[in-house]
């Protein structure tokens, strides 16, 4: 016997002693076919006292051997003493042997009360057998029996926990007719289950209805509406809760609730608000915890705060908080976003060695890293190493690997991890579509990219915006611009006149849709429709961007209409948007095609003042509009620049300089010109 059991006076004869081990090998072959593996991992023991005395409960065994001993025992002990060693079962985390014992105890005809039947209920609702613990409440009032709060509450977190709130709505209002009534557990139950569903109007209103009643909600019933709120996206009415929590009911909130908020205003880009409560609950004596870095972490690198992300990393170290995945998940996508991949691959080699395994997300973004950098050999071999580590690739991790194969012109190996993806049960989405549509036309192959589109829609998918996008600007690249404004034409169409045999039909054209057929339109020298379709854009709702401004400009330049251009481009700043280095070289082009070189150096000059940095386009449409008026100095100048400031010019702008230097026989400044130009790229590569 495993049990130090004390005290029963129990019978030892042959017969018995038999019924008896029959008793304790019937409980545990039960047992173990309701589970395999014991779950009392986390039970430490305790020292059970009951009427015969006290009992050493160690472990799963211990019990079970006590339980048979208690049915064999005369006179049977009391039912209390049952449910307290039912009580320890429960705590080993094992409702269904609780359930079994209880079966036991009716075939002895051992008479429950209502503590017992509490127990019940609950382990039934913790097997996920609602019906049995609603059987049993009917049993309860049956055999006479009072349900109190307990067995109301235990029953309304079961219809909870099973995703039938309305029912357990009825059975709460169930409880007004008995002379039960329910206390802040059973209110702060309900709001919990209504809060699962989204329903926080009605959580809000159970939790004025439990003040009205007299009850004084917890940290927890304010937390658990807080939550609910914060998952709905309703930031504003989590922080009115929060003063509400300490300025009327003098509750002080816990680093759970804060943490809640600060997450909710990370996510809806608040950072200098989550900023102040992340301060204001450390003056509070309130210290986050790894959720709070996290969210907030991840919060300053999706808004780009590097250094502030870097000291809450820093700050989480000095107070021992060890980061976890999530940590270095953030951390890492977000510095391949921003094309730091140095650092990115820093951080990923620290993972190990501090115990973080990592995970699908940290794999993608190392792969998204690989393939922003070309290095589509390191991303293969990530992407086939993660199999080897057990993480499997999801859809983004195709996705991204599906990208940078398009990106790169390889859409033989991008359509191969297509059907890759497709073998191991995955289903492409939009995304991987509109990816390898994207590829297609990128390599001139507008059949392929057609035929990948009917595949999309004979699997379910209908075409996104950025499908009808991707297809517009494939068309116009390949010279099909006739076909892409029939394509628009659809697109127009009101929502009345769909033809459901077109895939495009009730796609609203964005501002990129109208910026690719600008583009196009102007590329093809048909400026009036352009202008058409500009003049448009406002009645149908779509508000131009810069974009849309850097081609009118273009396209008005190359009208010779430079007094209409200029006069857009001084426009913009009143709109609210800000001319690029695109929308700028596109001015100064105009300018020097048209001998104005002078208006251009004043337009570069601005550029300067404005902190936008020039581009080699920039520098060489200067140097070209110089030599076209002669001025082989000012050309110089500009090249000279160009140089200085670590931009460095292609072999058809430095033969041009030095043919138009020959040709004024500046043989010197020639050779001296070459030499600077040596000399910077020593200096830039190192040399």
């Amino acid at each position: 016997m495993l049990a130090r059991v004390c005290g029963f006076k129990c019978s030892s004869s042959p017969a018995e002693s038999a019924a008896r081990l029959f008793c304790t090998r019937s409980i545990r072959d039960t047992l173990a076919k309701a589970s395999g593996e014991s779950c009392e991992a986390g039970f430490g023991g305790e020292s059970l006292k009951l009427q015969s005395g006290f009992h050493e409960i160690k472990g799963l065994e211990d019990a079970i051997d006590l339980f048979s001993d208690m049915l064999r025992s005369r006179p049977l002990p009391s039912v209390v003493d049952f449910c307290k060693l039912m009580g320890v079962v429960v705590r080993m985390e094992r409702p269904d042997l609780v359930i079994s014992l209880y079966q036991k105890m009716e075939r002895k005809q051992i008479r429950c009360d209502i503590y017992s039947f509490n127990i019940l209920i609950k382990c039934f609702c913790s097997c996920s057998k609602l019906p049995f613990a609603l059987s049993t409440f009917g049993k309860i009032t049956k055999l006479g029996l009072h349900p109190d709060v307990v067995t109301f509450t235990t029953l309304l977190h079961g219809l909870c926990v099973e995703d039938r709130v309305s029912e357990a709505l009825d059975f709460f209002h169930q409880m007004f007719e008995t002379t039960c009534r329910p206390n802040v557990v059973t209110f702060t139950t309900l709001m919990n289950g209504l809060c699962r569903e989204g329903r926080i109007v009605e959580a809000v209103a159970l939790l004025d209805r439990m003040m009205e009643d007299g009850l004084q909600p917890t940290q927890i019933t304010y937390g658990t509406i807080v939550d609910g709120m914060c998952k709905k996206g309703d930031t504003v009415s989590a922080l009115n809760l929060l003063r509400k929590m300490e300025e009327v009911s003098h509750i002080i909130p816990n680093v759970v609730i804060y943490s809640a908020i600060i997450d909710s205003l990370c996510k809806d880009g608040r950072h200098s608000d989550a900023q102040n409560l992340f301060t204001e609950m450390q003056e509070k004596g309130i210290f986050p915890d790894l959720f709070t870095y996290n969210s907030m972490i991840v919060g300053f690198c999706s808004s780009g705060r590097w250094s502030d992300a870097e000291q809450l990393l820093q700050e989480m170290l000095e107070r021992k908080i060890s980061p976890d995945v999530v940590t270095y998940n953030a951390l890492i996508n977000a510095f391949v976003k921003e094309g730091k991949f140095f650092e990115a691959e820093e951080l990923y080699d620290e993972m190990l060695p501090r115990g973080i395994i990592p995970n699908t997300i940290t794999y993608s973004s190392m792969i998204d890293g690989f393939c922003k950098q070309n290095r589509l050999d390191a991303a293969e071999h990530m992407f086939y190493l993660m199999a080897t580590k057990g993480c499997s690739p999801n859809l983004i991790t195709f996705n991204t690997l599906i990208d940078g194969y398009c990106g790169a012109k390889r859409i033989d190996d991008g359509m191969e991890l297509l059907h890759e993806m497709t073998e191991t049960g995955l289903v492409a989405d939009t995304t991987t579509y509109n990816t390898l549509i994207h590829g297609f036309y990128l390599v001139g192959d507008l059949n392929a990219a057609l035929d990948l589109l009917q595949e999309m829609i004979s699997s379910g998918l209908c075409p996104d915006i950025v499908t009808c996008d991707t297809l517009l600007d494939g068309l116009c690249d390949n010279g099909k611009l006739k076909d892409a404004l029939e394509m628009f034409k659809v697109m127009q169409k009101s929502k009345k006149d769909l033809d459901a045999s077109h895939p495009f039909n009730g796609v609203e054209p964005d501002v990129q849709t109208y910026n690719i057929l600008i583009s196009g339109l102007i590329n093809e020298g048909k400026f009036l429709e352009a202008e058409e379709l500009y003049e448009e854009m406002p009645h149908r709702g779509i508000v131009p961007d810069t974009i849309t401004y850097s081609s009118m400009i273009d396209g008005l330049c190359k009208q010779s209409r430079l007094d209409e251009a200029t006069q857009m481009f001084d426009s913009m700043g009143s709109k609210s948007f800000s001319p690029n280095v695109v929308t700028f070289t596109t001015l100064i082009n105009g300018y020097c095609k048209a001998g104005r070189v002078d208006d251009g150096l004043e337009l570069f000059c601005e550029m300067g003042r404005r902190g936008i940095v020039a581009n080699a386009i920039t520098y060489i449409t200067l140097i070209c509009g110089f030599r076209k008026v002669g001025n082989i100095n000012g050309a110089l100048d500009i090249f000279q620049e160009m140089i200085s400031s670590g931009v460095y010019p292609d072999t058809i702008t430095i033969r041009n300089m030095l043919t138009g230097l020959w040709s004024k026989e500046e043989l010197k400044r020639a050779v001296a010109m070459l030499e600077k130009l040596q000399m910077s790229m020593d200096l830039s590569f190192g040399g």
